[in-house]
């Protein structure tokens, strides 16, 4: 199915129609923000265009997601822009392009504060959401925060589109270094913790297909688990006196790994930090 320019929308409807969203960048994340808000419908199809400086890059991107293709001449043609792309290359080539847009202004950019974006934009309608991993899934816990100019519609449908691919979290920029340490992070760590685990499997025997399989399945469970308790609740339901549960547990606890993880939060949090200031 050949991709739809603006344009040529324009010139068969006689009309400029204001689309809803347009994404510039749609990459990894942008993509699974984009088909989340597809599957629940918060607009259609020809609502929804995506922008990429390389034109290749931007028909490959509009095919595969089936939406509108959108040049630097119709960029400024949208209720709202959603920025996913690396904070340089934000403040190198994407700011120029975007300034003077009556749009509001969603971006999902690490460490670029809603200061950076508004002095950049020349707006003040600006929304900036931090999603993680889990929204390849349909499970990222994303942070959302405005400043004082974003309307309640335009913040209602940001809330709305990142509830698409997950749960939401509005909560003030000056907690945003904090959850990437936690939120945005915490999937990496959760891995490492799922790895070693796995290796552990293999140390006492299994095979690293089984030791895969059975660590993945214990996290299942207890995510599902911690749905309905809390983590020391499942602990020591596990723990029997004497038992081999509380023996390992002991040995987790002689190598430290509640210093570990909360280190490793507190460091990313500080790193989050320091990238915030140095786009500043």
């Amino acid at each position: 199915m050949p991709v739809i320019p603006i344009s040529q929308q324009i010139k068969r409807t006689g009309k400029i129609e204001p689309v809803k969203l347009i994404i510039v960048g749609a990459g990894k994340m942008g993509g699974a923000i984009l088909t989340g808000a597809l599957r629940a419908e918060i607009f259609t199809t020809d609502e929804v265009g995506i922008y990429h400086p390389d034109p290749k890059r931007r028909k490959y991107l509009c095919e595969q997601f089936q939406v509108l293709e959108v040049t630097e001449k119709d960029i400024l043609k949208a209720e709202a822009i959603l920025i996913a792309v690396k904070p340089q290359v934000f403040l190198a080539k994407t700011a120029p392009l975007l300034k003077g847009s009556r749009a509001s202004f969603i971006s999902i950019m690490a460490g670029v504060s809603a200061e950076t974006l508004a002095s950049s934009l020349d707006s003040n309608i600006i929304t900036r959401a931090m999603p993680n991993l889990g929204s390849h899934v349909g499970l990222s816990a994303t942070a959302i925060t405005s400043n004082s100019e974003a309307t309640p519609k335009q913040v209602d449908f940001t809330i709305r589109l990142f509830k698409s691919v997950g749960k939401v979290y509005p909560i003030p920029e000056t907690m945003f270094d904090s959850f990437t340490g936690l939120a945005a992070s915490g999937p990496a760590f959760a891995a490492v913790v799922a790895e070693a685990m796995a290796d552990g499997g293999v140390r006492v025997g299994f095979t690293r297909e089984i030791a895969a399989d059975l660590v993945r399945q214990v996290l299942l469970a207890t995510a599902q688990l911690l749905e309905a308790k809390g983590p020391a609740s499942i602990k020591d339901e596990v723990s029997s006196a004497g038992g081999t549960t509380i023996t390992g547990i002991k040995a987790l606890e002689k190598h430290r790994i509640r210093y570990a993880l909360i280190d490793a939060i507190e460091a990313a949090t500080s790193r989050a930090k320091q990238l915030r200031e140095d786009h500043h």
